[in-house]
Protein backbone atom coordinates (compact mmCIF):
# COMPACT_ATOMS: atom_id res chain seq x y z
CA UNK A 1 0.00 0.00 0.00
CA UNK A 2 1.50 3.32 -1.26
CA UNK A 3 1.62 6.04 1.74
CA UNK A 4 3.09 9.41 0.78
CA UNK A 5 3.53 11.71 3.34
CA UNK A 6 3.90 14.88 0.64
CA UNK A 7 0.31 14.12 -0.44
CA UNK A 8 -0.92 13.81 3.42
CA UNK A 9 -0.03 17.17 4.04
CA UNK A 10 -1.34 18.53 0.49
CA UNK A 11 -4.69 17.06 1.66
CA UNK A 12 -4.33 15.36 -1.58
CA UNK A 13 -6.76 12.06 -1.10
CA UNK A 14 -6.37 12.36 3.10
CA UNK A 15 -8.40 13.25 5.66
CA UNK A 16 -7.14 14.63 9.15
CA UNK A 17 -9.55 14.92 11.91
CA UNK A 18 -10.64 15.03 15.60
CA UNK A 19 -12.27 11.93 16.89
CA UNK A 20 -14.62 13.31 19.57
CA UNK A 21 -17.71 11.21 20.87
CA UNK A 22 -19.51 11.78 24.50
CA UNK A 23 -20.09 8.49 26.09
CA UNK A 24 -22.62 6.05 24.10
CA UNK A 25 -22.26 8.08 20.99
CA UNK A 26 -21.26 6.09 17.62
CA UNK A 27 -19.41 7.01 14.47
CA UNK A 28 -19.25 4.99 11.72
CA UNK A 29 -16.59 5.16 9.27
CA UNK A 30 -16.86 3.41 5.23
CA UNK A 31 -13.35 2.24 4.31
CA UNK A 32 -13.69 1.84 0.00
CA UNK A 33 -11.37 -0.69 -1.79
CA UNK A 34 -7.84 0.55 -1.97
CA UNK A 35 -8.47 3.23 1.01
CA UNK A 36 -7.53 2.74 5.17
CA UNK A 37 -8.63 4.19 8.39
CA UNK A 38 -6.26 5.27 11.15
CA UNK A 39 -8.08 5.68 14.83
CA UNK A 40 -5.72 7.32 17.36
CA UNK A 41 -7.39 6.76 20.99
CA UNK A 42 -5.73 9.95 23.23
CA UNK A 43 -8.66 9.60 26.04
CA UNK A 44 -11.63 7.49 27.12
CA UNK A 45 -12.54 3.95 25.81
CA UNK A 46 -14.02 2.98 22.72
CA UNK A 47 -14.71 -0.21 20.63
CA UNK A 48 -14.37 -0.56 16.86
CA UNK A 49 -16.74 -2.99 15.32
CA UNK A 50 -17.47 -4.67 11.91
CA UNK A 51 -20.41 -7.24 10.78
CA UNK A 52 -19.60 -9.23 8.33
CA UNK A 53 -22.00 -11.64 5.92
CA UNK A 54 -22.27 -15.16 5.70
CA UNK A 55 -20.58 -17.44 8.60
CA UNK A 56 -17.49 -15.23 9.02
CA UNK A 57 -16.73 -14.11 12.08
CA UNK A 58 -16.74 -9.99 12.66
CA UNK A 59 -14.08 -7.61 14.09
CA UNK A 60 -14.25 -6.75 17.52
CA UNK A 61 -11.54 -4.49 19.14
CA UNK A 62 -10.91 -2.41 21.98
CA UNK A 63 -7.95 -0.22 21.39
CA UNK A 64 -5.69 0.98 24.07
CA UNK A 65 -4.55 5.21 24.87
CA UNK A 66 -1.83 5.88 22.07
CA UNK A 67 -1.79 2.84 20.40
CA UNK A 68 -2.92 3.12 16.67
CA UNK A 69 -5.82 1.29 15.17
CA UNK A 70 -5.10 0.18 11.51
CA UNK A 71 -8.21 -0.18 9.79
CA UNK A 72 -7.15 -2.09 5.92
CA UNK A 73 -9.97 -4.00 4.79
CA UNK A 74 -12.52 -2.55 2.92
CA UNK A 75 -16.43 -2.22 4.58
CA UNK A 76 -18.35 -0.06 7.32
CA UNK A 77 -16.98 -0.06 10.84
CA UNK A 78 -18.50 1.10 13.80
CA UNK A 79 -16.92 3.23 16.76
CA UNK A 80 -18.74 3.24 19.67
CA UNK A 81 -17.91 5.47 22.70
CA UNK A 82 -17.77 3.82 26.59
CA UNK A 83 -16.43 6.66 28.31
CA UNK A 84 -15.88 10.35 26.93
CA UNK A 85 -13.57 10.06 23.85
CA UNK A 86 -10.71 12.49 22.36
CA UNK A 87 -8.69 11.26 19.38
CA UNK A 88 -7.12 11.37 16.31
CA UNK A 89 -9.12 10.11 12.85
CA UNK A 90 -6.80 9.74 9.64
CA UNK A 91 -8.82 8.36 6.40
CA UNK A 92 -7.10 7.61 3.18
CA UNK A 93 -9.64 6.88 0.80
CA UNK A 94 -8.79 4.49 -2.78
CA UNK A 95 -8.68 5.29 -6.33
CA UNK A 96 -6.09 7.03 -8.45
CA UNK A 97 -3.82 9.82 -7.88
Amino acid sequence: MQFSMLNLLAGRRHQLGALVLMRGETFIETIEEGGMAVFLVLRGTATVSRQRAGAQAGLHLTPRLGEPVWLTSPGTYCVVAKDQVVGVRMLKTGGGS
